[in-house]
């Protein structure tokens, strides 16, 4: 039988007065969301699972309200649609960023008060071994392969497209200046930018996402290191917030974990790299 661990936890920070992040993990037959004991452990069964996370930003009580817009619009639309292959759960994930990025910004323009309000959008559906993931900002996505952990998505900010360029280092881009300087969000731009990614996992394997609140106080060594130490996504999700918290807690912090388990699913061969396909898109 192949099954699924999911867990996933938000935590406001040592700094900020309140949580403009959200999370969501629906089930796509069911319809239900929610992370009761009950709903932690289940059969990967057709049409899947969707998890994402949103990082708010705009400041004056807006980044939590567009957020959280974002992740209501997303259900909305994956709830309304048949999902029976990755291209459809692709079609899904896009047509969700769309009709998130259409909310805000008619949010915004009954409020002129809130112009500027956005979000980031992370969000994978889980199709047996099939992951489709739809990204927008720099909320992350990692899947991890016994003691490798691969970032998936690539940061639509400054800095991401300059790593990519090969103008700055990995280990450099951390201390940058324009580290936080988005060029895709949802709900501050008539279309949005999407980047998609597929890709096949194993028995064993661990996918997350998460907002910038975990990657900025951690980096990845340290993240693989505390994922490593707890397999049960329950006990890791907290020990990354915390860990992250303890660190300084510079923002709010999400993550939301899934693991892969059951004989039913193929097993990595030796040390297997992990090889995903990224491509962008529009919505």
């Amino acid at each position: 039988m192949a099954r699924i661990e999911v867990f996933a936890r938000t935590e406001v920070g040592c700094t900020r007065e309140r949580n403009e992040d959200a999370f969501a993990v629906l089930d796509l037959g069911s319809g239900e969301s929610g992370i009761r004991p009950a709903q932690r452990v289940r059969e990967i069964q057709p049409p899947g699972l969707l998890v994402a996370v949103c990082d708010g930003m705009g400041g004056a009580a807006a980044g939590d309200v567009a957020s959280r817009m974002a992740i209501d619009a997303l259900q909305r639309v994956a709830r309304s649609r048949m999902i029976l292959q990755p291209a459809d759960a692709e079609q899904v994930l896009l047509a969700g960023v769309t009709e998130a990025n259409r909310t805000i910004a008619e949010f915004t323009r009954r409020h002129p008060d809130k112009r500027g309000m956005g979000t980031t959008l992370t969000a994978a559906v889980i199709m047996g071994v099939e992951v489709v993931i739809v990204q927008v900002g720099d909320s992350r996505a990692y899947l991890r392969r016994g003691r490798m952990l691969q970032q998936l998505t690539m940061d639509q900010n400054v800095v991401g497209q300059m790593v990519a360029a090969g103008k700055l280092r990995p280990e450099d881009a951390r201390n940058f200046k324009q580290r936080n300087v988005l060029l895709e969000a949802v709900g501050v731009q008539e279309r949005v930018g999407p980047d998609v990614v597929r890709v096949s996992v194993r028995a064993g394997d661990v996918l997350m996402l998460c907002s910038d609140g975990l990657t900025g106080p951690l980096n990845d060594r340290q993240i693989l290191d505390h994922m490593l130490r707890h397999e049960d996504p329950v006990r890791c999700c907290r020990a990354l917030t915390e860990a992250a918290c303890a660190a300084g807690g510079p923002d709010n912090v999400s993550v939301a974990m899934v693991r892969f388990v059951g004989s039913d699913l193929p097993l990595p061969h030796g040390r297997e790299a992990i090889e995903f396909e990224r491509r962008s898109a529009v919505a």
